[in-house]
């Protein structure tokens, strides 16, 4: 359940109450209308209320948004997740790589939506979760979800306007470029189930990349995506000749355990006060592949 009070100001008198909601708090006439039907959703002065109302001021203001649990099942098992920063809002977790992030093509109980959903039940926080945007099952990283509809909206909304954005470290084949921007389309590959292609019909899609540290054989960058394209990373690297470590569909059958992709930072505004919110994450997994990728080539590299 979430909860938001406001106290009516003097500029504010007079006003619809529907249109206070919108300008005052963002609400889209979609969300207010849920509101409006929901029990206690809206009240002023301690009472339900019509959206006609016309304010006064000082009239207090609550609105209580009441969430429906979550109708995920129960897993058998329970994979512990670790939790980067929570709020009333909205919750980032770290996604290992090789979990699944929803049910399918034979996950479900395994998948980090149905474990993160099962751990918050346990906590005595279980609420119905809005994944904002999303990881492949191999990538590890920062995975972010909303706890109510509005948050999920003004979430996607900064992700569809660039204001959410996602960096990502990866190790790719050989030496890349100081830095390089690929803007070439992407879509699905006819015949091929979940792999994708550099196609000239597909969908635009740009990716900014940075050398952070480079050997004979292999290249440790920084990756952002001005578009969210499935496997655009994968898919772009692998276009100009650098695919990434561990990466079976687009690369080579090397020895590395996993692909070589991590979403390392998350930066966003709080949806609700504009905070600007900015999340790391280390998985230990990748960072033994940089060690081992990089001194085990420096050593040989001095030989």
């Amino acid at each position: 359940m979430r909860r938001w009070e406001y106290q009516a100001e003097a500029t504010d008198a007079d006003k619809r109450l529907s249109q206070l909601l919108h300008a005052r708090f963002q609400l889209t006439r979609r969300q207010i209308s849920r509101l409006k039907f929901q029990e206690g959703g809206i009240c002023v002065n301690g009472k339900a209320c019509r959206t006609d109302h016309r304010v006064q001021s000082g009239d207090r203001i609550v609105l209580t948004l009441d969430q429906p649990p979550s109708q995920l099942e129960t897993p058998p098992f329970h994979v512990p997740l670790r939790i980067l920063y929570e709020n009333t809002d909205l919750i980032a977790v770290h996604k290992p790589s090789g979990m699944a992030f929803h049910p399918g093509h034979g996950h479900y109980y395994d998948t980090l939506s149905v474990q993160l959903d099962h751990q918050l039940k346990q906590e005595g926080r279980g609420t119905r979760l809005h994944a904002v945007g999303r990881l492949d099952k191999d990538t590890s990283g920062i995975a972010l979800f909303a706890k109510h509809p509005i948050s999920a909206q003004r979430l996607h909304a900064q992700l569809r306007d660039g204001q959410l954005k996602k960096t990502y470290r990866a190790i790719a084949y050989g030496l890349t470029p100081p830095a390089g921007t690929i803007s070439t389309p992407i879509q699905r590959k006819a015949g091929v189930l979940n792999q994708m292609e550099i196609h000239p019909e597909g969908k635009s899609a740009v990716t900014r990349y940075e050398c952070l540290r480079s050997s004979a054989n292999h290249s440790l960058l920084q990756l952002q995506l001005e578009s969210g394209r499935t496997h655009q990373i994968r898919v772009h690297m692998q276009s100009i000749g650098h695919p990434l470590a561990g990466d079976v569909i687009y690369g080579y059958a090397d020895s590395c355990p996993r692909l070589a992709l991590h979403a390392w930072m998350l930066r966003f505004h709080d949806p609700f006060c504009e905070e600007t919110i900015v999340l790391t994450d280390t998985d230990d997994s990748f960072e033994a592949l940089i060690r081992r990728l990089f001194q085990t080539e420096t050593k040989e590299e001095t030989v």
